[in-house]
């Protein structure tokens, strides 16, 4: 099944897939929305839409504790990923498995005034 046209999303989503990633919690945005709709296509994979980055890592957080499974938590560009700083570094000290995935903007763009255009390079 072809989710999205984008080479890149299909393979990140099937690899999710094959590895047992069966809980994904999303944050909403237009980087992101190729992602947010494959993993939404997915039978096997439960999706979860939380708005607020903070409180979408913190869910996360809280699901892959339980569970003892990775989560994914899928954000849009920028400042989006400062938002879940706070849960991945709980995550990191606490040894809980968060996959981390962000639909970053070209590197061309930073500095260049454009909206959510960050440097994300070894952002955590």
């Amino acid at each position: 099944m072809k989710w999205s046209d984008k080479k890149g999303i299909q393979h990140l989503v099937t690899l999710c897939k094959e590895k047992g990633v069966n809980h994904v919690v999303l944050s909403p945005g237009s980087r992101n929305a190729p992602l947010t709709i494959s993993f939404n296509r997915l039978a096997d994979v439960k999706t979860y839409v939380i708005p607020d980055e903070r409180v979408a890592a913190f869910t996360a957080l809280g699901m892959a504790q339980q569970s003892g499974k990775t989560v994914a938590l899928v954000c849009t560009s920028g400042s989006a990923m400062l938002n879940y700083a706070p849960a991945i570094a709980e995550a990191f000290y606490s040894h809980i498995p968060l996959l981390i995935i962000s639909a970053d903007r070209p590197a061309y763009w930073i500095h260049q005034r454009e909206g959510q255009a960050i440097d994300q390079k070894e952002i955590y």
